[in-house]
Formats: C-alpha cells, sequence, structure tokens
C-alpha cells in the first residue's frame, strides 16, 4: 500500500514538472508569447518558440526564429503602452492548433490600437510551442460623427 502511495505520489509531480515545463495550451504558449515580448524575457520567448519559428510584424516583415530573439534581447528593451490580449480562441486538431487573438494597445485613456494575431501552436514533448505568428493592424475605427 505504500509502495502504491509513493509511486502515485512520483508520477503526479511527473505530471506537474512535465506542464511546468512547457505550455499546457496553444492558448497559454500565445499568451506567454505576448508577455514575453512586451517584457523582453529572452528565457521565456527561448522555452515557448519552436525551432523553425518565424514572425511577420505588423509592417509585414519577415524574422526567423534567431532574428526575433535578437530583436526581443533585454538590452534593447524600450518604453511599450500596456497590452492586453482579448477574444483568444485556438482550433486544435491533434497536435497542432490555429489561434487568434486580439491585441489592444492602451496609448492613453479612452484611446486604444488594435492588431489580429494568428499563431500556429505544436505540441512538442514537454507542451506547446509557437511555430509562427502574424501581426495585422486593426485600423482605427473613425469617431461618431456629432
Amino acid at each position: 500500500m505504500r509502495r502504491r502511495a509513493t509511486a502515485l505520489s512520483l508520477a503526479l509531480l511527473a505530471l506537474s514538472t512535465g506542464a511546468m515545463a512547457g505550455e499546457a495550451s496553444p492558448e497559454a504558449a500565445v499568451t506567454r508569447y505576448v508577455k514575453a515580448e512586451g517584457a523582453f524575457d529572452l528565457a521565456a520567448l527561448k522555452a515557448v518558440l519552436a525551432p523553425g519559428f518565424v514572425e511577420i510584424s505588423p509592417r509585414g516583415e519577415v524574422d526567423e526564429h534567431d532574428a526575433v530573439l535578437s530583436f526581443y534581447a533585454p538590452e534593447k528593451k524600450t518604453p511599450a503602452p500596456p497590452l492586453s490580449v482579448i477574444d483568444l480562441k485556438a482550433r486544435t486538431q491533434g497536435d497542432a492548433a490555429v489561434v487568434t487573438a486580439t491585441l489592444v494597445l492602451t496609448l492613453a485613456p479612452g484611446q486604444e490600437r488594435r492588431m489580429t494575431l494568428g499563431a500556429t501552436a505544436v505540441r512538442a514533448a514537454d507542451g506547446w510551442q509557437l511555430r509562427s505568428a502574424q501581426y495585422t493592424p486593426v485600423p482605427p475605427r473613425p469617431a461618431p460623427a456629432h
């Protein structure tokens, strides 16, 4: 009985350690990616980006894995407006997922800019990682006429 309890404890510990190593869901991988970019957290980016990752910026520039990591080196961090992630949705099929989200940058009270993020994620041995991300700016809405 005691041996069974010890084995169960070890199995639960292994599962929890594995979950901590990677992301538990495609949505969590995207959230971690967005937060890591905003914080210029290179360790978090390295953990969430799959080898071969490619990012298409809001300007349409294509950056490969290593270029993305070099851009987010901590010494290159600049101030940025607060960012929130809304409408986060994943469409999963087996070990792959397509994730969409709206990113909202708050420039000033009542002044926002939005981007749509499209990402692909794959389930790796230790959790979900991103293979690609594409940012599409959403044009600002015109002010209502008075």
